[in-house]
């Protein structure tokens, strides 16, 4: 909430700064014009001006005279639309009359519609991302904490469930790992049967002492690595090397994630000094791969949307900053050009917030019903009907009447962001074939295109976020189109496949 207001104030101060500067301008100009008109009139009397110019005898009344006889330079009148200023008139040092000038106030309707929008779509955006990240990280936290007191009331037949967080999970976790301890310390004879309790844990777990050799590793540990007695089979990974010494010369309990190259995983081991056996130490390894991977798609996404973000805005912010400072310098078919690249880019903003929406939603429960797919896609080409046009493609349709039971919003997304696909990434003149039918039984989506076609390493990548191919890089589009594709398709239970000869075209088959 102190966000949201702190952010709507400053949203509010940008746009009164804006129309504030706009009145300091209008008000210069219109000053130097009543000057000027002062001069005119002390040379040649006689001169006649338009409606807009009065000249106010001296001893005239009006408030605005009044505020310059009371020590203004000159007296400023505003109303929605006008602006009025009254200036003395002095000739040779004699105050001689007043000049009042008149004129229509700049308007800043389409600069405050612009703060608005961005402002807007910016708030809607982090708005969305708060959400997303607090409900993820709540029902993360939740089912954590549930499953490690499951692990505290019976620990020898529960599996562990780890994270990185550092508040409540950990409080948790410490008291498994004294829960544990206690159960192991509690064990007679003690070694027998700590050796015996490790076995109990599907994650790998060693016992080595200040000597550097493994008296003891579970199933898990030697299937992950290999049933060794020597801590060299941790030398590919000198960081874990270095952290196992350490400890030998100073065995206090520690607890640090590392990355296993050859294994391509990622552990938190964890050091414990055990008080029942003097000169052992117990490691536990727990694999979280799952989380990093995680962390790191989302960072990921998170960057590729700041940076594709900026793009269009930083358009944006400098037509606007032209038409702001040099429109009455510009020709009107030039303010209309940047008016038409900052309307462009708004629409490209927008598309990028709803393909980026689309992404983050969560799955829920289609509701499926029977949809002809011919019509569905016949309805989705003609709105591309005017971009086909603009680039002379020659589009060549095989419809048959097929009726498929699903969720129209979802298929109407899949079939929309291929078609565009198929659009923006044939060359001017080029050639699209959309084919509908039946294949053993089951409905079938085409469209093949005669465009630059995929490298075997781009057919492996494109239904990736924001992944493009290198010839591709300058079509419009969101970079999510695919990815959207890919997803619907998950949820829908369908599937795609992909043809694709470079320099020939791409062929895109849908299987419902």
């Amino acid at each position: 909430m102190i966000f949201s207001g702190l952010y709507f104030l400053a949203t509010i101060l940008v746009i009164f700064l804006l129309n504030t500067h706009t009145v300091t301008i209008d008000t210069n100009n219109l000053a130097d014009r009543a000057y000027k008109i002062s001069d005119i009139l002390n040379k040649s009397p006689e001169t006649k001006f338009g409606d807009k110019v009065k000249i106010l005898p001296k001893n005239s009344q009006t408030k605005a005279v009044q505020n310059i006889q009371k020590g203004a330079t000159f007296s400023r009148t505003l109303s929605a639309k006008n602006m009025t200023i009254t200036i003395p008139n002095y000739e040779k040092a004699v105050l001689k009359n007043y000049i009042q000038v008149s004129t229509q106030r700049s308007s800043t309707l389409f600069e405050t519609v612009v703060v608005i929008i961005f402002a807007g779509l910016i708030y809607v955006i982090a708005l969305g991302q708060f959400y997303l990240s607090n409900k993820k990280r709540l029902t993360f936290e939740t089912d954590t904490i549930a499953k490690i007191k499951n692990i505290r009331r019976s620990p020898l037949t529960q599996s562990y469930l780890i994270s990185e967080d550092d508040n409540k999970i950990t409080t948790e976790l410490n008291h498994l790992g004294e829960t544990i301890q206690h159960q192991a310390e509690s064990s007679t004879p003690a070694k027998k049967n700590l050796y015996a309790f490790i076995e109990f844990f599907e994650f790998p777990i060693f016992i080595y002492d200040l000597k550097g050799t493994i008296r003891r590793s579970n199933a898990s540990f030697q299937n992950e690595f290999m049933a060794t007695k020597n801590l060299d089979v941790f030398s590919p990974y000198s960081d874990v090397l270095q952290f196992f010494v350490n400890k030998m010369l100073k065995p206090t309990r520690q607890e640090q994630t590392f990355y296993f190259e050859k294994i391509n995983a990622y552990y938190t081991v964890t050091v414990q000094p055990i008080e029942a056996l003097e000169r052992r130490l117990m490691v536990t390894m727990i694999d979280v791969t799952a989380y990093k991977v995680t962390t790191r798609a989302h960072n990921d996404f998170i960057a590729n949307v700041s940076h594709d973000l900026k793009t269009p805005l930083a358009a944006i912010s400098g037509f606007a900053d032209i038409l702001v400072n040099d429109s009455d310098k510009l020709p009107p078919e030039q303010i209309k050009g940047f008016a038409k690249h900052i309307v462009k880019e708004t629409k490209r903003l927008s598309s990028l917030v709803t393909d980026t929406l689309e992404m983050t939603r969560q799955p829920i429960h289609l509701k499926k019903k029977k949809l002809n797919l011919t019509t569905l896609t016949q309805d989705v080409l003609e709105n591309f009907k005017l971009s086909i046009q603009e680039k002379s493609l020659q589009v060549t349709t095989q419809f048959d009447d097929v009726t498929v039971k699903s969720n129209d919003k979802h298929l109407y997304a899949v079939l929309k962001n291929l078609i565009e696909n198929a659009i923006n990434y044939t060359p001017t003149g080029g050639k699209i074939y959309i084919c509908v039918t039946k294949i053993a039984g089951k409905a079938t989506f085409s469209i093949s295109d005669n465009g630059p076609g995929l490298t075997e390493i781009e057919k492996s990548r494109i239904f990736e976020r924001f992944y493009r191919a290198d010839q591709t890089r300058d079509a419009e589009g969101t970079g999510l189109g695919l990815a959207i594709v890919k997803k619907n398709l998950t949820e829908l239970g369908g599937q795609i496949d992909v043809v694709s000869v470079v320099g020939k075209g791409t062929t895109f088959t849908v299987t419902l």
